[in-house]
């Protein structure tokens, strides 16, 4: 008799040998189950070479191939059941040979499957081919892996940035903290975390974790010890290597190794060497968190992702804030006060909108960090301009509508917003910098997140018929504290009204056409002109009641040091 588990349910039923390669219907749930083929020879590893076209339990369809590894292999597939684009991976025959591996493998998948999270990959179904190989279909992921990232910037002997190593760090212990409850990863390394456009990341591969009440038992005493590491080597922790009991704290341990050899460069497996040795920017508090995480005794060790997260997070703030700075000096020397301005990471982010022909293509660009006015420039600013240097007066100056102190300047021309950024020793901002603070790496819709604007987060549709005070629509603000980023004013930028241009980072400066993009919206603009990727074109010369002005500068110049 043949032992079939259904992947869904978990039931197990014996069926006879003569119905082996058959597929049929769960008794319990009514899902799809296979019977796999037990002819006593070993599935050749051929059987997870597909070619494309290739139908698999009658609704899948393989496209192409994207990934092999020791475990398995990874293919495109088209689910024509949902319509959708996702992953099949197939594990390879050598890695399940027993009947008690294939059922803890869908045992663990059956976990898996209950993982939802912004930081690991969803698995969808677990099921086997006719000839008895187990596949999982996943979501299908568009980026890249932390190994071959990591490759890179080996071949370029260029170190990853403190910044985006702490913060794929964080991601992965955000994914963790949540797994934990029901499960340990026991094999997290660079090849297990995928990396997508907007510096997000997913951890994968939970199909070699145990669940955490399975690993309370211990082995009996006289009872041999197992001969292999579950998980990989280097990356596992001393306890797996000792094949002692293991809990989250492994994974712990491992997420350290992972932080470690994103800021040296070095795998567990190279020469020793401090962080100290190699780079010089990395905080002592930093380096204390991540030495907690490698201890050898679990006892001493960070006791919860959660533990660990928080930690880091403090440990980078406190050393890396810009938010007691009060001021920067500028390239030309000049002491630029930021008090009223909100720092801006830098970093990469999803940029543009492939739904709307002005705002495409939809791309990942790059920004430095950058300081941006906290809001729009005010009339009582523009005025202390004005006294200054004698500049001409807008057109709506003495407009009692548009004259408040503390509502946003309009009417201004190109030419004026750039006499005012020059005098306040402050830029225009470019349309990456402006959507960045708008949109952010979590790739907001609105400022404020994906909530339809109302009255009560941003001025607009013409419900005052005028510009409002600055500080009017709190709610309406970025997560960093931007006010105004949606309606109000639109805000003149630098950027040319051509479409954008991946290769040269996205937007355009310098070009013939002679219309600027204004961002932003106005207290005059509809809903759909406040999205954080709505852009407009006005000739430099436009004198509108709906264009006002907000300036950033630039952080302080910081290079990521090179490996020596």
């Amino acid at each position: 008799m043949i032992q079939v588990t259904c992947s869904q349910c978990g039931l197990r039923i014996m069926v006879p040998p003569a119905v082996q390669g058959r597929e049929s219907t769960c008794f319990a749930c009514g899902g799809p189950v296979s019977v796999p083929v037990t002819t006593g020879q070993a599935v050749h590893p051929s059987a997870i070479d597909f070619e494309p076209g290739t139908r698999i339990a009658g609704r899948y369809i393989i496209d192409t191939k994207i990934g092999k590894g020791g475990m398995g292999v990874v293919y495109r597939a088209h689910d024509t059941l949902i319509d959708e684009e996702l992953a099949l991976k197939f594990m390879h025959p050598r890695a399940l040979k027993t009947q008690r591996g294939q059922e803890l493998f869908i045992k663990e998948a059956q976990v898996a499957r209950r993982l939802r999270h912004d930081n690991i990959v969803s698995v969808h179904d677990v099921s086997t081919t006719p000839e008895g190989v187990l596949y999982l279909s996943m979501e299908l992921l568009k980026g890249t892996s932390l190994r071959a990232y990591l490759k890179k910037h080996r071949q370029r002997r260029k170190l990853v940035d403190v910044r985006l190593a702490i913060d794929i760090t964080l991601q992965i212990l955000r994914g963790l903290e949540y797994a934990h409850k029901m499960v340990v990863h026991r094999d997290l390394k660079p090849e297990n975390v995928m990396l997508l456009p907007g510096e997000r990341a997913k951890v994968l591969d939970f199909g070699l974790a145990i669940a955490i009440e399975e690993q309370q038992v211990e082995r009996k005493p006289g009872d041999p010890k197992p001969k292999r590491v579950i998980g990989t080597a280097v990356y596992a922790s001393p306890e797996q290597h000792q094949h002692q009991v293991i809990d989250l704290r492994s994974d712990l341990y491992s997420v350290g190794l992972v932080l470690r050899e994103m800021l040296t460069l070095r795998t567990p497996v190279d020469e020793p060497v401090t962080i100290m040795e190699v780079r010089q920017d990395v905080a002592p508090s930093v380096i204390e968190v991540l030495d907690r995480a490698t201890m050898r005794d679990k006892e001493r060790r960070w006791q919860s992702a959660r533990e660990f997260r928080k930690a880091l997070e403090d440990a980078y703030e406190a050393s890396y804030s810009h938010f007691d700075s009060t001021s920067v000096t500028t390239d030309e020397g000049k002491e630029v006060n930021t008090e009223n301005m909100v720092y801006m990471p830098g970093g990469h982010f999803i940029m543009g909108s492939n739904d709307v022909r002005e705002e495409a293509p939809e791309f990942e660009a790059f920004v430095e960090p950058f300081y941006i006015d906290k809001y729009p420039v005010t009339v009582e600013e523009y005025k202390a301009f004005l006294s200054d240097t004698g500049h001409t007066e807008t057109k709506y100056w003495r407009d009692p509508e548009f004259d408040g102190p503390r509502q946003p300047v309009a009417g201004v021309t190109l030419d004026d917003a750039l006499a005012y950024a020059a005098w306040a020793g402050k830029q225009l901002p470019t349309e990456r910098q402006w959507e960045f603070a708008a949109r952010g790496r979590e790739n907001r819709r609105h400022p404020w997140g994906a909530i339809e604007p109302d009255t009560t987060r941003c001025n607009f549709a013409d419900y005052l018929g005028m510009p409002s005070i600055v500080t009017m629509h709190e709610t309406g603000a970025t997560p960093d504290g931007v006010f105004d980023m949606a309606g109000n004013v639109y805000e003149w930028t630098l950027s040319a009204y051509v479409p954008y241009n991946p290769k040269v980072g996205g937007d355009v400066t310098t070009s013939k056409e002679p219309r600027r993009v204004v961002r932003g919206g106005s207290w005059h603009s509809q809903a759909k002109e406040l999205r954080t990727t709505a852009r407009k074109g006005l000739f430099r010369e436009s004198q509108l009641t709906t264009v006002g002005i907000r300036c950033v500068l630039p952080s302080p110049e910081f290079q990521t040091p090179t490996q020596e």
